[in-house]
């Protein structure tokens, strides 16, 4: 029985529309069931400064004059006032704020051409009925309810430029051809523009792969090579690369720094990676950007130099991708095609996920010895897929996403969006494996095994005439997406209901929170915005402040926006501000109560400043 039968086969190019048309919609509707996505993550504000940037025309705003009262996370004060990240994101949040007057419709878009971009990558690798099935799954797991299409953090313009990507290189390794030479280009300047390092470590094997290919040919000195590859996939780079050298060059005076350069240069002492050198101390305007550079970042870098904490945040990193990308239903494309073999390798898989289960029982964050076996099992792990997964492409999949996620244990943090330009490939891997699950016979021999001509030919003969075997999972193939789609509804009913959110941070991870801060702090601006006289708010925080709850960011033109948000640095040094703006109205607000309200200025100046104690800054290791 084939596939077609269930999903029937239509235009490819319908397809593609409907799995748009299902996620654009999907976003909305869970936006109207919970609310708006409103911004909580310090990434998510930076964002937001530059997609409201772009919408204005520009790409940097003029440097405030106090710049201590405005200084945040993740952005840049000077020699402009900028976001610090590439531009990408920015840009389909500017599309949404210029379309709609909503920046969380840019997103909504991104996620609806991220899981169109994936149905048509992988029509090139398994056909239309399968593509749909993983167009569905990627609806269901990241494009209508996650932190990828419900924040805005990102996550998904990086998908996107990984399926144009890897879509291009399949139709380009079967026929040369101009429009998929700027599809590839264009998947490059994608990834390149929103996670540009891991994006240049997921195109980097398989345009080696292509290179070497056409090398054995001999056709580089084609003129159709030339023509319908090289050239239009050059110009497309060459673009891309243009704009992006202005883009640096407008924010930090050269095309080859870019503002993530920069930032990293006057906030971070703790390299992004944990291999390089610590950097040299640094001065910062406000004891909480001192807290947060020199303790919240420094404490991951410095401890997971120490070898025993590094084992044991491996674990921790590889949960946070599994639950992200796979979980429970979307494991199984995975472990079972490997359990259907014959021979060592089913006993192989047994046995690890045995060991999962068993050791995931007794893996505490100081069990070293425990964690270091799991990191040794999903080393194992990767050996089973490379074994069972035997196509070139499936391959070329595995080894891809095993390139960024090794190079990614070694980084300071880890977020699955750090881990997207490969996300299409993870998909592949899982509808391959369902696909697998789906044409598996008892009655055939492992494929290790000869088979006759004769024999192969009664089994090819009892295909074509839809003989079922005794055994079939071919029921996987429908209870799986079903199983997402209950899975998604549910976590929308979690979150209507209060109840407790996925402890290893499973796709909703802190998306669209119902009783949270970042509602009080979008509502209040939403009010300050509705009065007559220009508003400024001095925000006060108490010594038990969380780091990661912030209050102090603002609109582009800060000197002119209806709203100013500003720390406060004490009496005597707020006037500085306060002589600067005489028209405003101020109010101060103690952000760390239960529901913040503002305080007349007037009336909150007399009450005593609570001192922020900074803990002890860890020191380096040896």
């Amino acid at each position: 029985m084939r596939l077609d039968r269930i999903y029937p086969t239509a235009g490819p190019g319908l397809l593609i529309g409907s799995i748009f048309f299902a996620a654009l919609s999907g976003c909305v509707l869970v936006s109207c069931i919970l609310h708006e996505p409103a911004p909580r993550i310090h990434d998510e504000f930076s964002y937001l400064l530059m997609g409201e940037t772009f919408s204005e025309g520009r790409v940097s705003n003029a440097p405030p004059p106090i710049p201590e009262f405005f200084d945040s996370f993740h952005i840049l004060v000077r020699p402009v006032y900028a976001s610090k990240y590439f531009p990408a994101q920015g840009i389909f949040l500017a599309l949404g704020q210029k379309l709609t007057g909503h920046p969380a419709v840019g997103v909504w878009l991104s996620s609806a051409l991220a899981c169109a971009a994936t149905t048509w990558m992988l029509q090139a690798y398994l056909g239309n009925g399968w593509a749909l099935l993983g167009g569905i799954l990627m609806v269901l797991q990241y494009g209508v309810y996650s932190y990828w299409s419900q924040a805005y953090w990102g996550g998904l313009v990086a998908a996107l430029g990984g399926a144009l990507f890897f879509g291009a290189l399949r139709r380009l390794w079967d026929e040369l051809s101009w429009t998929r030479a700027i599809w590839l280009g264009t998947g490059v300047i994608i990834l390149v523009t929103s996670r540009p390092f891991e994006g240049l470590l997921a195109v980097c094997p398989g345009l080696a792969l292509l290179s070497v290919r056409s090398l054995k040919d001999q056709s580089w000195g084609q003129i159709k090579v030339w023509s319908t590859f090289i050239l239009p996939c050059l110009v497309v780079l060459a673009v891309g690369a243009f704009a992006t050298g202005e883009y640096n060059k407008a924010i930090t005076g050269s095309v080859f720094k870019t503002p993530y350069m920069l930032h990293e240069q006057q906030y971070q002492e703790a390299p992004p990676f944990l291999i390089l050198p610590l950097r040299a101390k640094l001065t910062y305007s406000s004891p909480i950007l001192q807290f947060y550079y020199e303790v919240n970042e420094m404490k991951p870098y410095v401890t997971d130099r120490i070898p025993k904490y590094f084992v044991t945040s491996l674990v921790r990193k590889l949960s946070v991708w599994w639950a992200f990308y796979c979980g429970v239903f979307l494991s199984l494309p995975l472990l079972l095609p490997a359990i259907l073999r014959k021979g060592w390798t089913r006993w192989t898989q047994i046995g690890v996920v045995s060991g999962f289960l068993v050791l995931s029982a007794f893996s505490g964050p100081t069990a070293v010895g425990v964690r270091g076996l799991i990191d040794l099992l999903a080393i194992a792990q990767l050996a089973i897929l490379w074994t069972t997964f035997d196509h070139f492409w499936s391959r070329l999949a595995i080894g891809t996403c095993s390139l960024i996620l090794f190079i990614s244990m070694f980084s300071k943090w880890f977020f699955p969006h750090y881990f997207a330009p490969a996300a299409s490939l993870v998909l592949y891997l899982q509808v391959e494996g369902l696909r697998r699950i789906w044409i598996w016979d008892p009655r055939e021999r492992d494929s290790k095994q000869s088979l006759t001509r004769g024999e192969r030919r009664r089994l090819e003969r009892e295909k074509q005439r839809g003989s079922k075997a005794a055994v079939s999972l071919g029921w996987v193939v429908y209870v799986i997406p079903v199983a997402c789609f209950f899975t998604l509804v549910m976590r929308v009913e979690a979150r209507l209901n209060g109840w407790q959110a996925d402890p290893l941070g499973g796709p909703d991870r802190q998306s669209l929170l119902i009783d949270d801060w970042s509602l009080d702090r979008a509502n209040l601006e939403k009010s300050l915005e509705q009065e007559p006289s220009p508003q400024l708010v001095f925000v006060r925080y108490w010594p038990n402040h969380n780091i990661n709850f912030e209050w102090v960011y603002n609109h582009p033109d800060i000197m002119h926006s209806h709203v100013m948000w500003a720390r406060d640095l004490g009496a005597e040094h707020n006037k500085l501000l306060l002589d600067l703006v005489p028209d405003r109205k101020v109010w101060l607000i103690e952000a760390d109560r239960r529901h913040p309200q503002l305080i007349p200025y007037e009336e909150a100046i007399n009450r005593p400043q609570p001192a922020l104690h900074m803990p002890a800054v860890p020191a380096a290791p040896d």
